[in-house]
């Protein structure tokens, strides 16, 4: 199965590699992602690639903490309408429940659940992919939920308690300081555990109007998704594959857990072709390039897995009817 990320959130990384002195761009080409679709609201990438852009990211700083960061350079647009959604909701039990019906829009990879006690409610992160989510994602995962309470209800807000599969790490003490909570690590899932008394409380900034278009924006989207799944998942792949100048519906199928035929079929109950997607991505991308002036043209033929610059110039030309040069020069 081939699952993605809402490209956008990604920012988040790109920030931190920066933060840590390194230049974000190569690091995020050499997992296949190309740096462009952070800047499309509604891009998807492969959460594959996405897992090799945080690998890197936790080699290079070295901090068996480096999950509680994240809230430094998060920002609750990079969860789509579902951030605006939560900031507006009436109650924390109204965003909690926003984040279990729509988390999947910013990562299909994993999911939230709740159940519901006594006197308090547990919010349960499921992760598809336990081998590929090492414990310092799970950290900026429950940070980052408890990070948009925060947004809610003010800073002093705590969970009643947060616990943790992973094993405990050397930098506990930082986990105890941003939680302000009791934290267990060496549990049998992750979770976080919330006040049912703090969950039901009005919240002042609600604004039901607010929150009610919002999820407008996210049903809509979430319906788009489904019915263009497969497009999406393709064009996708067929991004990520460009770069290496081999980019094959077989190839592709097999990343999606398909048969050539059967992808074929899809395709066509959709009213398109492999072909037809290829063109589109490469057409999409050479122009978002082309028009970057910051971008030299035998860099941009390298990331589109041209054989040279000539060999991109003659393709730009029949996809756009114009040169490269022509198109910087009228924009």
């Amino acid at each position: 199965m081939f699952y993605t990320n809402l490209a956008v959130t990604k920012n988040v990384f790109w920030k931190m590699l920066e933060h840590y002195g390194q230049d974000p761009e190569p690091v995020f080409l050499d997992a296949g992602i190309n740096p462009k679709r952070l800047e499309d609201p509604e891009a998807r990438i492969r959460f594959s690639s996405v897992h090799k852009v945080l690998v890197k990211l936790i080699e290079i700083s070295d901090d068996p903490c480096i999950g509680l960061k994240i809230t430094k350079f998060w920002h609750p647009s990079y969860m789509h309408a579902l951030g605006y959604a939560w900031l507006a909701s009436n109650t924390l039990r109204e965003a909690l429940d926003r984040l279990v019906r729509y988390s999947r829009i910013v990562s299909d990879a994993g999911g939230f659940l709740v159940e519901e006690g006594s006197d308090s409610l547990s919010l349960i992160f499921d992760s598809k992919f336990t081998n590929m989510r090492p414990p310092e994602a799970i950290d900026g995962t429950m940070a980052m939920i408890v990070h948009m309470c925060r947004l809610n209800c003010g800073s002093d807000f705590k969970p009643l308690s947060v616990n943790f599969v992973h094993s405990e790490p050397s930098c506990s003490e930082q986990f105890f300081d941003y939680f302000k909570s009791e934290v267990y690590f060496n549990k049998s899932r992750d979770n976080i555990l919330f006040s049912l008394a703090d969950i039901d409380k009005q919240l002042p900034g609600s604004n039901p109007h607010l929150a009610s278009l919002n999820e407008k924006v996210l049903t809509k989207y979430l319906s788009s998704l489904h019915k263009d799944h497969i497009i999406h998942r393709v064009k996708a792949c067929i991004t990520d594959m460009l770069q290496s100048g081999s980019v094959a519906s077989d190839a592709v199928a097999k990343m999606l857990g398909l048969s050539e035929r059967s992808l074929q079929r899809r395709l066509n109950e959709e009213g398109t072709t492999f072909l037809a997607l290829k063109d589109e991505v490469r057409k999409e991308l050479s122009l978002n390039y082309v028009r970057d002036i910051n971008i030299d043209l035998v860099e941009i033929a390298f990331l589109l897995g041209y054989s040279d610059q000539s060999a991109f110039s003659r393709s730009f030309k029949r996809m756009t009817g114009k040169s490269p040069s022509e198109v910087r020069g009228v924009d």
